[in-house]
């Protein structure tokens, strides 16, 4: 075991880091256990389920940490409870030797990477059926259960199972989310979070599946616990990965606690033990089979998305290629109605690149366009438009952008630009320069994409003439008297 609990993660900034999960474990445990007959025969337990998924959570070098935080949160609930320090210390051992097969098997064995596969969430479901296993041996080898003790381990493991298996996939996919939107700055987040909240722009998914389970709880019978899969296929399918576990969470604890209540659904509050494993068995199809689908199509989408990032990007820049610029720019500037503040277009060429190239070698040049294009990237706005039209020439559409801001922009990017030292090949550092054309749709309202671009091409050649390094625009006149330029 000393590969997996090693000396030196448990430093005391560690422990301290992690000493809320004490009293995070005692509150699971303890609401578990006051929930615990709202689910009836066919019970329901999350604690165990919800530990595991906090401790994956977890940066990796404070998972190791946690569990000594874990141990006495999850003892003094049990404890209390029970009023009996050995029947806590029993439930305890008991719960936390499934919490450690799932931890074990998701964090040291398979290590998941990403949960956008079918591959992965079968990977959860199996260690959840582990897990639970896990603790229902526990508790027969510990006679936990004086009567009808197989009978009450085979409920426990079923129980376990499907706490397992139905807030697994939705704690691991809630953090994977979370940790996007950290990573990002808030323009990011709330872009991400529109895109999460599909629902609310697509309804009729959701709609179908509260009517399939009204249905199931009004009209009862062995085949009602099938009335909701193919609405949660229909989720898997409309809506993203992380939206259906959580409605997939939804509609098994709707379905388990109107079966509690004698709603008239599927397995009587007397029923026998086959019932309650057939009714089991039904609700572990009813949450993977939309999880599995949906990872199936998340991989897909991750596919096309990298096919089209190698289509519509350029290879060593990551700007959009000449052709995929085009395309987008050319719906910004079409878009109706028209951007309030009107669009700017940028042209920008790197100053004596091919005396770099020429002086230190093409590596030296492709070094020079991938931090360019980094900086630039890092100064620009997500809905921003940046490609590649050749060579050292660059392009940027700033959608719905007044005139003076797309000049501060401009501006900005030159100062950045003027700033990179690249080391290459000598102790002295490379520096590079920027030639920035700048133009406004609000001159020429009727003006094309290539009209535009022709004119921040013209003001880009104005500031190489005048000494380079520097930001140039035409004026309202020169501007006139363009000519349209060729469709691109």
């Amino acid at each position: 075991m000393s590969g997996i609990f090693s000396r030196s993660q448990f430093g005391t900034r560690q422990l301290l880091r992690v000493v809320p999960i004490a009293v995070i474990a005692y509150l699971l445990i303890d609401i578990s256990l006051m929930l615990r007959p709202a689910f009836g025969p066919v019970g329901f337990w999350p604690a165990t389920a919800l530990l595991a998924g906090m401790l994956l959570c977890l940066p990796r070098k404070h998972q190791c940490p946690a569990w000594l935080m874990l141990v006495p949160g999850v003892l003094l609930a049990y404890g209390l409870w029970y009023h009996n320090a050995a029947s806590g210390l029993v439930n305890t051992a008991v719960d936390l030797s499934g919490v450690f097969v799932a931890w074990f098997l998701l964090a040291r064995v398979w290590r998941l990477e990403h949960l956008r596969t079918h591959q992965a969430i079968t990977k959860i479901l199996v260690a959840s059926l582990a897990a639970s296993a896990s603790t229902a041996l526990a508790g027969l080898l510990v006679h936990i259960w004086p009567q009808a003790p197989l009978r009450t381990a085979t409920e426990v493991l079923l129980r376990q199972w499907l706490g397992y298996s139905t807030l697994l996939p939705v704690c691991l996919l809630w953090f994977t989310s979370l940790s996007k939107y950290i990573q990002h700055d808030r323009r990011h987040h709330r872009t991400h979070l529109i895109k999460d909240v599909q629902f609310v722009r697509t309804p009729w998914p959701i709609l179908l599946l509260i009517l399939a389970v009204a249905l199931a709880i009004g009209l009862g019978g062995p085949g009602a616990i099938a009335f909701p899969i193919p609405a949660l296929l229909l989720c898997a399918y409309a809506y993203q990965q992380q939206t259906t576990a959580w409605l997939t969470l939804g509609a098994v604890m709707g379905v388990m606690f109107a079966d509690s209540q004698e709603w008239g659904l599927v397995l009587p509050n007397e029923g026998s033990i086959l019932d309650q494993i057939s009714l089991q068995i039904g609700l572990q199809l009813m949450v993977a089979t939309p999880l599995l689908v949906s990872g199936s199509l998340a991989a897909r989408n991750d596919l096309v998305l990298a096919l089209n990032q190698a289509l519509d990007h350029d290879d060593l820049t990551s700007a959009l290629a000449r052709q995929a610029f085009i395309r987008g720019a050319t719906e910004y500037l079409q878009q109706s109605p028209a951007a309030p503040h009107g669009n700017g277009v940028i042209m920008m060429d790197i100053d004596h690149f091919k005396t770099l190239n020429d002086s230190h070698g093409h590596a030296a040049g492709d070094s020079v366009l991938r931090e360019f294009s980094r900086v630039v990237h890092e100064a620009i706005r997500p809905n921003d438009l940046f490609g590649r039209l050749g060579g050292e020439e660059f392009s940027l559409i700033l959608p719905d952008t007044p005139p003076e801001d797309c000049l501060q922009v401009a501006e900005r990017l030159r100062h950045r630009i003027e700033s990179i030292r690249l080391y290459h090949d000598s102790d002295e550092p490379l520096q590079i320069t920027v030639s920035i054309g700048v133009v406004h749709d609000h001159l020429l309202p009727e003006a094309s994409l290539s009209t535009l671009l022709s004119a921040a091409d013209q003001a880009m050649y104005l500031a190489k003439r005048n000494g380079r390094n520097q930001v140039k625009h035409l004026t309202p006149g020169q501007m006139r008297d363009l000519s349209p330029a060729p469709t691109l």
